[in-house]
This record gives structure tokens, sequence and C-alpha cells, in this order.
């Protein structure tokens, strides 16, 4: 857990009246937002450490920089918000501890990891509880239809290959080959949703071969890529680091410099800048710029503040995801005059570009942003920059 430890008592009674004081504090705290008087109770969980720690320690940080900013412009309803964290340790089997130990902390809502396979468990016990669970920014279409009161910030794998794949045809590009990584669902249907939409463009499919977010050797896989004949215009990388990040390097050591592409599980520039310092050619499709250039001014005050409360440049959009998180369920909370769970998700069905940072939609029947127009960003010289804006059908 990141929720702080208490010290032991020396003494019998010293750790009776710490005890006894606990309880009183977490009771008045739960009677309180019952009445609606006290804080209202926010909760995150994610990945302190292990394979998504990238994606949900930024997120957490902007889920604390939008209670921080809420709590300063007078709360919600005239009530601050209190943040309440978990760590799930990137572990499948934590999920629904997770979720419990959140619920037993007095949330009344909170955000959960990026992956449905690692965050489903957390949401089905939030939600069983009558309470609104929202993914950071998972793509797993899954998260879309989980249940009347989970949501997700993010789009869907499907769209974000749709994208990739618009991307590659706008430049001209006829053909390409897919490496899928096995590890997750999100990048099995990533991959799907490319292959769809540039058959669809008139585009070519060269191959198509599989991997694991684990390996340490993608030899054969490069192998059977160097037999394609053309080489591929470009890869669609359907991964995210360590194993996308492996799989970028062997290709370039290989000789192969086709350009790749991605989505947003490949941004920022943590996972090459030690290793291919001068790395070029690599595309990844965003919801948002971290690097002071994206076409929303919002977006790049955000990020700058950002980074003066991490101490640091964030490395890829997360921490966008994690505050315009908090701030969609405040928004919701306060439209809907309560913390109830059915009303809150009754308010967030009702949001069509409701401004939360940057627009965010959802409707009854499907619980995540179609309508977002992503940013394309590119890696030249060792450097992310904004490229061009997508938006394709249906996303």
């Amino acid at each position: 857990m990141i929720r702080g430890t208490r010290k032991r008592a020396a003494g019998v009674m010293v750790t009776l009246c710490l005890a006894l004081s606990a309880c009183t504090m977490s009771t008045d705290t739960a009677s309180s937002q019952h009445d609606g008087t006290g804080p209202i109770t926010i909760g995150f969980i994610g990945g302190m450490s292990g394979v998504f720690a990238p994606y949900e320690k930024p997120a957490l940080d902007g889920a604390r920089l939008a209670v921080k900013e809420i709590n300063a412009a007078g709360g919600v309803g005239g009530r601050r918000l209190r943040l309440v964290t978990e760590d799930n340790k990137s572990d499948i089997n934590e999920s629904a501890r997770a979720g419990q130990a959140i619920l037993d902390d007095g949330a009344v809502a909170s955000l959960v990891p990026v992956d449905l396979n690692y965050g489903g468990g957390a949401a089905q016990v939030i939600q069983g509880a009558g309470k609104v669970a929202m993914s950071v920014g998972g793509g797993s279409t899954q998260w879309a239809k989980f249940g009347p009161l989970v949501y997700n910030v993010g789009t869907t794998a499907t769209s974000d290959g749709a994208a990739m794949a618009q991307f590659a045809h706008d430049k001209g590009i006829k053909d390409a080959y897919l490496m899928v990584d096995t590890i997750s669902d999100f990048s099995q249907e990533l991959c799907d949703g490319f292959k769809t939409r540039f058959k669809e463009l008139g585009g070519k499919i060269l191959g198509s071969d599989t991997f694991n977010n684990k390996d340490t050797s993608l030899g054969a896989q490069i192998t059977r890529m160097k037999s394609a004949a053309p080489q591929p215009g470009i890869i669609a990388n359907c991964s995210f680091p360590p194993g996308g990040a492996l799989m970028v390097k062997q290709l370039r050591d290989a000789g192969i410099n086709s350009p790749l592409i991605s989505s947003n599980g490949m941004d920022g520039d943590f996972w090459f800048k030690n290793s291919m310092p001068k790395l070029s050619g690599v595309y990844t499709v965003d919801w948002a710029s971290v690097w002071g250039d994206d076409p929303a001014p919002g977006v790049n005050k955000l990020v700058k503040d950002l980074a003066e409360a991490q101490g640091s440049q964030p490395q890829n959009q997360f921490g966008v995801t994690g505050y315009i998180a908090v701030k969609a369920i405040a928004a919701a909370m306060k439209k809907a005059g309560s913390t109830d769970g059915d009303k809150v998700a009754e308010a967030l069905n009702s949001f069509k570009h409701e401004d939360v940072g940057i627009p965010l939609t959802f409707d009854k029947d499907f619980h995540m942003d179609r309508t977002r127009e992503y940013r394309i960003l590119q890696v030249v010289n060792g450097r992310p920059k904004f490229v061009t804006t997508v938006k394709t059908a249906g996303n």
C-alpha cells in the first residue's frame, strides 16, 4: 500500500488508544461523508511498481493535482476532496483486494488501473458496492460495456489502431507488417483495429507475428519479417515497454529501418533515451502531447502544471488522464448534486465534450470516448514532437 503506515506503540495502553482513535477517525469520516458534510473520498488504485508503473504513477500525480485544484476552488458543493490510494503492484491477483481496500478507506468513487485484466477485478468490487469506477486510460473495448458504473477516460484500442492506420494511409504507405504482443487484450485489439482500417483504406498486410512482453529475444520473428518482400512500409508495434521497447531495439539492430507506429503504450522517451538516444522513425497515437506543443493551449498549461508538481518532465499522457478522471468524477458529482453511484453515472452519461481538461464524451450505452481527436507524435533524433491530428469514424 501507499496510503502510509502507522508506527507501533511501545505499550499496550498506547496501542489501544491509538487503535480507538483510528476507529473514531474512520467512523467520523464515513458518517460525515454519508450525511453530506465531510470530505468526499475518491480512491486511486494503480501499480506503483511493475510493468504498469510508467503509466499509473503519472496518473496518480495527475489525480493529486486535480484534487488540489478542486479543493483550492472550494471543493464539490463546498466539500473538500480526499484522495486515498492503493498499490496493486501491477499484480493481477491484487486487483480485487485493492478494490475492497479502497472501499474500506471510505471511497465513494475510485480511479482504477489502465489494463482491464489488472483493473477489472477492482472495478467489479467497486461497482458491486454501488460506486463509480473509472479507468485512467485502458484501451480494451470491454471497459466500455463492463457495467453501468464502470467508465474509462481513454479510447478503445480498436479506435487507436484505426487512427494508426489512417495516419499511415495519409502518408501514402501501402503495406504494413503487424507485431502483436499476446500479453493483453489491449495489444491484440490494437492490431485488429489497425488491420481492419488499413485494409478498408486499400492497404496490404504483408505479414503478422506474435511475441510476449516478457520475451528476451525476438530473433525468430525478425527473421520472418526480413523474409517479407518488399520490406514493410510501416510496422504496427502493438505493445508497450518493456517488450515493445525491446522489439524496436532489436529491429533497428537487425537493420530493419521501416517506420514503426504504436499507440499511447509507447509514449514518452523513458524507454529509449538511454538505449537508443538517436532513435527516429517511430510514431505514436496519443490523446495529448506532453512536450509543450499540443495544439490545445489548455493541455500545454496542464502539462506545465504537472511538470511543476512532479519536479520533472512528464513522460506520457497518463498524468493528463489521471487529472481528467478526477475532474470528470467531481464534475459529475456537482451536476448530480450527490455522490450516489447511480446519480453520478447518470451525470457522466450526459457528458458531451465536457471540459475536464480535455473534452470528454460518454453515453449510457458506451462508457468510453468515441469522439476524441488523436494527436500523432513522431520521434526524430531522440526527441518526440507533435506532427498532426487524426480523427477516425466512430472514435
